[in-house]
């Protein structure tokens, strides 16, 4: 169901730009010809959710592959909040302007412990239930409703096709339950401890997804094709290396999961996939963001072993992008989006071993450009003259 954006913005509502699509970059895919549909959402307002980094990648990888589209959706501020609850209007996705529940996968980045509540806050605005159970019932319901009006012996028969229709959506035909999207999580909290979130969702993506995520479109992609029911299709889901099915386990008085059935993998494996600093390039909002700025990550996890750090922790092995590869993405990012600002990013930059070689090719390339660098995650005892000559050789820099 398109939901009619235009009588929503009216002038009392903030930042309409929020809510548009329409930035340079954005993906407008044709709904008809996708087989399988994504909406990948941030649980944070608009201005913190389009510019994190790994929403930006995933939302770039997805639209990449053949036959499936992804979307995006963000909490909507208090104001439009408000409105959607007046008019009963669900929430809905920037670009398609559709309702989520259009969607086959609906898809939430659960980086910290308290983006759980704007998460069943979303749920909630998009008038979809909150937990898996009460999407397998009524899932379940609408099934039994559906073979009973199909059946040629059903005295209502004659109108079975109107009730079908009313019952499930246009854009979800073929899909494997037809009532409600896949709901899952992934991020660093879902992987670290997914079991307080694990009744909000049908699985929970444990690790990278970069490698994860397309082979979950290509299952549901297949289940679709082969009608399969929700249970089914979970079930094919639940053997992918990093995909957790809540429903499909227990837990112990230990605090330990177990399966409890067969079919399924006694241990999930948390996914390591290589950084691809490639699909960093995209969106380039019309409202500032918190990153307003092109982002490169240089190097993902870390070998300081902190026991404090989750992300340092939870992203083993630490893994470094080839410094050609960054260089070029950073020239090809800067003139394809108009930055005049961009970072490198790392949970420890300055142990990116290659940071003074490519420092020095980037100052040289761009020593005619009004281009300013940012380096985060500075460690004091590994600054020293080389990073100091980076900061010197452009026109503004900042590094924390």
């Amino acid at each position: 169901m398109a939901v009619a954006v235009e009588n929503l913005l009216t002038p009392d509502i903030h930042k309409p730009a929020r809510y548009l699509g329409n930035e340079f970059g954005a993906f407008h895919k044709p709904w008809d010809n996708s087989q399988v549909r994504w909406v990948l959402t941030y649980p944070e307002v608009y201005e913190v959710g389009a510019s994190n980094l790994g929403h930006i990648i995933l939302y770039n990888i997805l639209n990449s592959q053949p036959h499936q589209l992804c979307d995006r959706a963000y909490l909507p501020a208090p104001d439009l909040a408000k409105k959607l609850r007046a008019t009963d209007t669900p929430l809905f996705a920037v670009e398609s302007r559709r309702s989520l529940i259009d969607f086959d996968i609906l898809g939430f980045s659960l980086s910290y412990e308290l983006g759980a509540t704007n998460i069943l806050e979303m749920l909630s605005l998009a008038g979809i239930p909150l937990t898996w159970q009460e999407r397998l019932e009524r899932s379940q319901k609408s099934e039994v409703r559906s073979q009973k009006w199909d059946s040629p012996n059903y005295q209502g028969s004659q109108n079975s096709e109107v009730r079908s229709q009313k019952l499930y959506s246009p854009s979800s035909q073929n899909s494997p339950d037809s009532s409600f999207p896949l709901i899952f999580a992934g991020g660093q909290t879902a992987t670290s401890n997914p079991e307080p979130y694990a009744d909000f969702f049908d699985f929970i993506a444990l690790g990278d997804g970069e490698e994860l995520l397309p082979e979950i479109g290509l299952i549901v992609q297949e289940g679709k094709a082969n009608k399969l029911t929700r249970e089914e299709l979970l079930l094919d889901l639940a053997q992918i290396p990093g995909v957790y099915v809540p429903q499909f386990y227990s837990m112990a008085a230990d605090g330990s999961v177990f399966p409890i059935r067969d079919d399924v993998p006694e241990r999930i494996l948390r996914r390591v996939a290589t950084p691809m600093p490639a699909y960093s390039i995209g969106l380039v909002p019309y409202v500032e963001t918190v990153h307003d700025r092109l982002v490169i990550e240089v190097r993902r996890g870390c070998t300081r072993g902190c026991r404090f750090c989750q992300p340092g922790m939870l992203t083993r092995p630490a893994r470094d992008v080839e410094p050609q590869q960054v260089v070029d993405t950073i020239e090809k990012g800067i003139s394809a989006t108009g930055h005049n600002e961009f970072s490198l990013l790392s949970l420890s930059c300055s142990d990116y071993l290659a940071l003074p070689a490519v420092g020095t090719e980037i100052r040289n390339r761009f020593k005619d450009e009004n281009i300013s660098l940012s380096l985060p995650s500075q460690r004091v005892d590994r600054f020293d003259e080389n990073i100091a000559n980076i900061i010197g050789g452009t026109r503004q820099s900042s590094l924390t």
